[in-house]
This record gives structure tokens, C-alpha cells and sequence, in this order.
């Protein structure tokens, strides 16, 4: 989904002036020369309408409380790194998916185009700088703990203790084996069926992380449980969370468009009306050649936004790989290596 961005289209002489000021100090090529309204009209337009009242599950950004609040960094953050679940706007709720900016415009195109929506269709608010947004794009490395309490804890508990049908990580001689591949194995691709762990059996689900956290961020939760809560086990590195599983896989597919996709493609792949198209028996989706459903993906298409960059080839490959085996499609699988090969 693309939205939100742009600068505030340099219509008052205060604008004006900083912008002169920006390339007094040599920042020419920064955010003076940015159009917010340009950068709005060629990324966020397609979901946001160029009135800025929104559409289907993409939320009104003209009048919306978010946009136009005095503490911008909410904003910029969604705007860099995306977000997807529902969000209320005005009393309606809006599930689109919101991808990431950062790395496809600099932060002189998105303090412009903030800018622009945050002054465009009625609304009335400071203008967005090149240096806020250059702060919100350091990068913030969780520690496992975070990591930790952010996605795990409410299954497993705070203190790694589970519940009658979710494991203890506490105490638990799996997760402080010698060898930690096994339960990076479950971390990465996931798990279901019984588990018995100090002789008591478990049934619930561990989902798929590939695909929702890096590796390096499996790898520091990975690391904070072995050691947490009394475990006494070494450390987990990127390199061998690579190693646990295959990144091209249905299962991995299947978590990333949960995360992703659902939202607007829905989870049973049927789309939302006439706005977003069915993946379910779409011959574009099923065709024997992948190339024309990759490139769709990776350079977006109407309201379909661009996930390249945003998701890694191999990612898209397993993502792709999913939807066209799911919901009753029977296509072959899409490697990685022919996601490369699309430009």
C-alpha cells in the first residue's frame, strides 16, 4: 500500500525560506529540492486518493488526528518502516497494509511529503524536517528481551513459564541443549503437533518467524531465552539461524503473507471486491510462467505496492511460492533464483 509522504509544496513564504536556508548550508539536493506534492501524487496517491480522503482499507489522511498530531515521530516511523493491523480513523476501522519507505525515498522526500499531508485538504500542521526524519531512521536494534516481551510472551508467558498448552522455555532441555539447532529449526519454520517436554505434553501451534523477524533478530531472542530465567546455554549467531531451515518454503510463504497480504488480499486469498483482486483461481497467479505474478510484486501495480526492497528474494519467492498452492491453486513453486532473474 503506498502512502502517506511529501513536502509541504513550498506554498508559504516560511517554506520558501527554509528552503533557502537548506541550500545556503548546502543541502540543495535535500529537502529543498524535494516536491512533496509530486511525491505524494506518484507513491501514496494510488491508495490515499489524491484528495487525500482515502479508500477501501486504506485510511483518510485529510483530517486524521495521526497525521496532523504535534509529535511527528508515530508518522515518520509508520511511513519508514511500515505497518500493518487494524487502526481506527475517525471511528472506522482501516486493515491496508502500509509498506516500508525507508531505503526506497530519502529522508528529503519524506519530510517533504509529510509535509505536504500535513498541511494539504484542510489540515493544518508543522512541517516535517529533513533531520526528524533522519533520526527516526537510526537504526534502534532490539535486544532479545524486547524482542522477547514484543512477540513471544503472550504465548509463553514473561517469565518463559508457558501455559497447559504451551511449552516453558524455562528449565526446558531443548531450548538449553548444547546444540540450539533444533529450536532455531522450530523458531524459523515453525511447528505443530504434540510436544513433550519434562513429561508433560503440549499442542499448541508455534507460528513461522521466518519471514517476520531477520535473522539477526532470531538470532538475539534465540540467545535471550537460553539465558533467561535461569537457562544457562551459549549464544545463537545469524549464521546459524540461516542455517535451520530452507528460506523458500510454503510454510515461510505462508507467514510472511499473514503478515503482509491478508490484510488486503484477505486470509482465504479472495480478495476485497472490486478494489483488491482474488489470489484464489487467479490465472495470473497460477500461470506456468512466474514472471509476469513476481514482477507484479516487485514493482507493485495499481494499488498494489512495491515490495521490492522491503522483502528479500527470497522472501517473495517463498510468499509466492505459498499463494500458488494455496486455496485450491496448483502451480509449481517459484525459487529464488527467478526472482532474481525478473527486473
Amino acid at each position: 500500500m503506498k502512502r502517506f509522504l511529501g513536502l509541504q509544496f513550498l506554498l508559504g513564504g516560511a517554506l520558501i525560506a527554509a528552503a533557502a536556508i537548506h541550500a545556503n548550508r548546502g543541502d540543495s539536493a535535500g529537502a529543498a529540492g524535494a516536491d512533496g506534492k509530486m511525491v505524494y501524487l506518484a507513491k501514496c496517491a494510488a491508495c490515499h486518493q489524491a484528495t487525500g480522503l482515502g479508500g477501501g482499507p486504506f485510511p483518510p489522511l485529510a483530517g486524521n488526528p495521526d497525521v496532523i498530531a504535534d509529535n511527528t515521530e508515530p508518522l515518520i516511523t509508520t511511513v519508514l518502516n511500515g505497518r500493518t493491523g487494524a487502526m481506527q480513523v475517525g471511528g472506522r476501522s482501516y486493515g491496508g497494509v502500509m509498506p516500508s519507505w525507508k531505503g526506497q525515498l530519502s529522508s528529503a522526500e519524506i519530510a517533504a511529503v509529510l509535509s505536504y499531508v500535513r498541511s494539504a485538504w484542510g489540515n493544518k500542521a508543522a512541517v516535517v524536517s529533513e533531520d526528524q526524519v533522519a533520526a527516526a531512521s537510526a537504526p534502534s536494534g532490539l535486544s532479545g528481551g524486547q524482542i522477547f516481551a514484543a512477540k513471544c510472551a503472550t504465548c509463553h508467558q514473561s517469565r518463559g513459564q508457558g501455559t497447559n498448552t504451551i511449552p516453558p522455555l524455562a528449565a526446558n532441555p531443548d531450548v538449553t541443549a548444547s546444540d540450539p539447532a533444533h529450536m532455531v529449526a522450530i523458531i524459523v519454520n515453525g511447528r505443530s503437533g504434540s510436544l513433550i517436554v519434562n513429561g508433560k505434553t503440549f499442542d499448541g501451534k508455534m507460528p513461522t518467524w521466518s519471514g517476520q523477524l531477520s535473522n539477526a533478530d532470531i538470532a538475539a531472542v534465540a540467545t535471550y531465552v537460553r539465558s533467561a530465567w535461569g537457562n544457562k546455554a551459549s549464544g545463537v549467531t545469524e549464521q546459524q539461524v540461516a542455517a535451520a531451515g530452507p528460506a523458500v518454503l510454503a510454510t515461510v510463504g505462508a507467514s510472511i503473507f499473514t503478515a503482509k497480504c491478508a490484510r488486503c488480499h484477505q486470509a482465504g486469498g479472495q480478495g476485497l471486491g472490486q478494489t483488491i483482486p482474488a489470489l484464489a483461481g487467479n490465472k495470473n497467479v497460477t500461470a506456468a510462467n512466474p514472471d509476469h505474478i513476481i514482477t507484479t510484486v516487485e514493482h507493485g501495480r495499481n494499488l498494489m505496492p512495491s515490495w521490492k526492497g522491503q522483502l528479500t528474494s527470497a522472501d517473495l519467492a517463498a510468499v509466492l511460492t505459498y499463494i500458488r498452492s494455496a486455496w485450491g491453486n496448483s502451480a509449481a513453486p517459484v525459487t529464488e533464483q527467478e526472482v532474481s532473474a525478473v527486473k
